[in-house]
């Protein structure tokens, strides 16, 4: 059961802590950093550009951080050969990294709901 509820959310984890992406003319097209400056310069308060800032970067970081983990210990896992201790072992590394994507999911979520100067 606990395979299957881990399964669920690691396939469901995208979904919950992506954010739309909406298309522009190229009449309005700017880079990464211009598009910063200007949702900066339109907010009032500086300590929630900067902290909205800080959680996409950090969202980004734990989602590259995931995947490079969850390839590493399925690669460990293959190549286990049968040995029950290195099985073991990619097993709990595995459950850690997804429990440690969920309660960043809960977090990112819970200050999502939280903060409503987040929302922006």
């Amino acid at each position: 059961m606990k395979k299957i509820v881990s399964l669920i959310m690691a396939c469901l984890m995208p979904f919950l802590v992506a954010t739309p992406v909406l298309a522009t003319s190229e009449s309005e097209s700017f880079g990464v950093e211009t598009a910063i400056l200007k949702e900066c310069s339109d907010e009032k308060d500086g300590v929630v550009c900067l902290l909205n800032l800080v959680i996409d970067i950090m969202t980004i970081g734990i989602g590259i951080l995931g995947v490079i983990g969850i390839t590493i210990v399925g690669i460990q896992y293959l190549t286990a050969g049968g040995n029950e201790e290195k099985t073991r072992k990619a097993k709990t590394r595995m459950f850690d990294i997804v429990i440690g994507l969920v309660a960043y999911a809960a977090v990112y979520g819970l200050l999502k709901w939280l903060l409503p100067a987040f929302n922006s």
